[in-house]
């Protein structure tokens, strides 16, 4: 029998911590998963999974609508989906482990993907190589050559088929093109998920940076459970550290030399000073006549890391 998402139920339900995340926020960690220059990679020494099991959940929409606008990606992701998840399963140190992917399309009914998602931050995922391997039993590596520091996250990501999942289609994929369309198609699903996941667990470690609400259900859930229906889960709610900039009103007093400068986005950056990660927010920038813009540097002090390279102040930039 094929997994299903259904077989995951106890799991999600068990889990000590589940996230709701923000459309903002999705954005956000979506940015910063892709940025630019030395971008997450240097931070990865920063990044813990909060506990050994963790859900979190987001709107589709936005992280699409983020990822489009990352030239150097191609995107085909889960189009049709209205929300998505991640089961994360994270080993002792909380740096290593593996994630399942989850969404729901229109018809509310939730989906499990085939693929599998093994990471290690502190060095590459050991090789799946489960016995009787076959061409659709083992891992698959991404690579973005001419992104290095991408292409340096994508070191310590590796993908799988699950077993049933690889016995499945080997029985039912007898050419290479079908193979490579089924492939291409399952990883279109999942490879763009553990970047977000690093980018948000990275912001999660910062003290006070993301606002959280907990919603709980005690009072409906008696309700539901009266009328033999299934009660609602508890999460937490996280919002945005910061909301993106927007133009105000018309701005006072005389124009600048540039006064027909077309109005722009100056991309965001992150810099990084030992265990202090400082988040500039991306704004607009152009003639005041078109208005004003507000931004502001949060800094994001988080727990010192292991052998913290105390002389390095790289600096990420957000597309």
């Amino acid at each position: 029998m094929l997994p299903t998402a259904g077989q995951f139920k106890k799991d999600v339900c068990e889990c000590p911590l589940r996230y709701v995340l923000s459309d903002e926020l999705v954005r956000c960690a979506t940015q910063l998963a892709y940025a630019g220059g030395d971008q997450l990679s240097v931070c990865l020494d920063l990044v813990r999974v909060p506990t050994h099991s963790v859900w979190v959940e987001w709107a589709e929409a936005p992280r699409r609508q983020a990822l489009t606008e990352i030239p150097a990606l191609e995107v085909q992701s889960r189009d049709g989906a209205q929300r998505a998840g991640a089961l994360v399963k994270a080993a002792r140190d909380c740096r290593s482990g593996h994630i399942r992917t989850f969404w729901s399309m229109r018809d509310n009914l939730a989906y499990l993907s085939p693929i599998v998602t093994d990471f290690n931050l502190d060095d590459a995922p050991p090789a799946h190589r489960p016995d009787g391997s076959t061409a659709w039993r083992g891992d698959v590596v991404l690579k973005m050559e001419h992104d290095a520091a991408i292409d340096e996250l994508l070191a310590h990501l590796r993908f799988h088929f699950d077993d049933e999942w690889a016995a499945y289609y080997l029985a039912r994929c007898q050419s290479a093109d079908i193979k490579q369309q089924v492939v291409r198609a399952s990883l279109a699903g999942v490879a763009f998920d553990a970047p977000m996941l690093m980018a948000f667990f990275l912001l999660l470690g910062a003290t006070k940076a993301l606002p959280r609400h907990i919603v709980g259900h005690e009072r409906l859930n008696r309700a539901r459970q009266q009328a033999g229906r299934a009660p609602l889960l508890e999460h937490i709610e996280i919002a945005a550290p910061l909301q993106a900039a927007r133009v105000t009103g018309p701005a006072a007093g005389g124009g600048s030399p540039r006064s027909h400068a077309r109005l722009h986005h100056v991309r965001g950056h992150i810099v990084r000073r030992g265990a202090t990660v400082y988040w500039r927010s991306p704004h607009l920038r152009g003639s005041a006549r078109l208005g004003s813009v507000r931004s502001r540097t949060v800094a994001l002090s988080l727990a010192g890391p292991r052998s913290a390279p105390e002389s390095r102040s790289p600096r990420f930039t957000l597309h």
